[in-house]
């Protein structure tokens, strides 16, 4: 059993996918970090940020604790989550016709052992049909998404080329986590 320290659904379900047993605590955290570290560096920070953020708050209530964060970079440009519709379709519109990197990092805790893990997966997007940018847009399947995208919906079928793999991108490289639970 571990916790998962994030209110992420998709992160829930690719657990409960692989068959993880979890419980999720979910908290608020600050998020605001420096958009012009380099995009790992970047993930790595809000991911330590959070896994302190939750210990100065439960102190030494949980073990096994498991913290996440994707951070998606495209043209050079950390892109967060969306504020609203309009930052949404600019990061959509620049990963339109584009490579675009989704950045996750994760930190296991337990009692025993602490693990840091990053991995990349990439995507090089077709253009992106202007109404179905605006019915994606719409739809407001992208809040609380980085980059707004979301690799198992709109985005799936622009892909033209992938590196790395699909949970990565959903916010969870369960591959390599899996090796360590």
């Amino acid at each position: 059993m571990i916790v998962l320290a994030s209110s992420s659904a998709s992160r829930a379900l690719i657990l409960k996918e692989y068959k993880i047993e979890f419980i999720q605590v979910c908290m608020e955290y600050d998020e605001d970090f420096d958009p012009n570290l380099p995009p790992a560096k970047y993930a790595m920070s809000v991911t330590n940020h959070k896994a302190k953020q939750f210990f100065d708050r439960f102190k030494d209530r949980y073990d096994r604790v498991l913290f996440a964060d994707s951070s998606v970079a495209c043209q050079g440009i950390i892109l967060g989550k969306a504020k609203n519709q309009e930052h949404a379709r600019y990061m959509l519109e620049l990963q339109s016709n584009s490579l675009t990197s989704v950045y996750t990092a994760m930190k296991f805790v337990s009692r025993k052992i602490t693990i840091d893990m990053l991995s990349v997966a990439s995507y090089k997007f077709s253009k992106f049909d202007k109404n179905d940018l605006d019915s994606y847009i719409a739809s407001n399947l992208w809040k609380d998404k980085a980059g707004a995208m979301m690799i198992e919906g709109f985005n799936k079928k622009y892909i033209e080329q992938e590196t790395g793999n699909k949970p990565t991108a959903m916010g969870l490289d369960i591959i390599n986590l899996k090796a360590f639970l």
